[in-house]
């Protein structure tokens, strides 16, 4: 699969939200997730398999290893369930 039609491990894919098509309304597929040229940017592409309209948003995310909940979990704070 190439790069730019590999989904990121960064967004869990069930957070991703499926918008409508702007043309026809159908639910929309997630076609693909590139890095974008800022960092901390995703380009998310989504594709109607009804009219094919493609639709491409800008999404943010926070890297997970530089999160503050890491910080806390590697000094303890955080612990498993009981």
């Amino acid at each position: 699969m190439p790069q730019s039609q590999r989904l990121s491990s960064v967004i869990p894919f069930a957070a991703i939200g499926r918008p409508a098509c702007p043309k026809c309304k159908a639910q929309m597929m997630l076609v693909s997730i590139e890095p974008a040229r800022a960092r901390g940017i995703d380009l998310h592409t989504f594709e109607c398999a009804v009219c094919n309209h493609v639709l491409k948003t800008l999404a943010a995310f926070e890297d997970p290893m530089k999160s503050k909940d890491l910080g806390r979990w590697l000094q303890g704070d955080l612990h498993s369930p009981k």
